[in-house]
């Protein structure tokens, strides 16, 4: 009987197939493991950083807020109400001047307290606590708003609550965790 090589089926043995199939397979999950089926971890700016950025960009943080305070006085709440109520040209002014500041910058006023917020970072999920970090200009009594504290990088650590740094009057860096 002719052996297989002089049939011209050159196969290898089994053992050494499924071998290599089990090496490239855990390499393969390794890699999907390190680069991508793990979720980022949201970098938290530290108060310097935005210090930094409200100092580099404090005319486009002014004008947002005086933007955004003049349409709630007609009943348009930046972030909670239709975009779609404002001209082209208002819209415009807000995203121009929100990407000037950061392009993914997310910015949003509570039309009852007038509190506009400057949201740089943040997670939350339905399961889990929600966190936000960022800048926000206050019109009142900041008291009202949260714990008043030296620095708020190491915030993540403390009880759920809403804990303000001043940056100077009217304008703090916020870290808000709830349950």
């Amino acid at each position: 009987m002719p052996s297989r090589e002089q049939n011209g089926c050159s196969c290898r043995r089994p053992e050494s197939v499924s071998g290599v199939i089990l090496v490239c397979l855990c390499l393969a999950f390794s890699m999907l493991w390190q680069g991508g089926c793990r979720t980022s971890k949201t970098v938290v700016p530290n108060d310097q950083e935005l210090i930094s950025i409200f100092r580099a960009h404090r005319q486009a943080f002014e004008q947002l807020q005086e933007m955004a305070t003049a349409d709630a006085r007609r009943n348009w709440y930046l972030g909670a109400s239709d975009p779609g109520k404002l001209d082209q040209s208002r819209r415009d002014g807000y995203k121009k001047l929100t990407s000037e500041i950061r392009p993914d910058l997310q910015v949003a006023m509570n039309g009852t307290t007038g509190v506009i917020r400057f949201i740089f970072a943040g997670e939350g999920s339905a399961i889990g606590s929600d966190w936000f970090k960022g800048i926000e200009y206050v019109p009142g009594d900041y008291t009202r708003e949260g714990v008043l504290l030296p620095d708020l990088d190491k915030a993540a650590m403390l009880p759920d609550s809403l804990y303000v740094r001043e940056i100077e009057p009217t304008w703090f860096i916020f870290y808000q965790r709830d349950k």
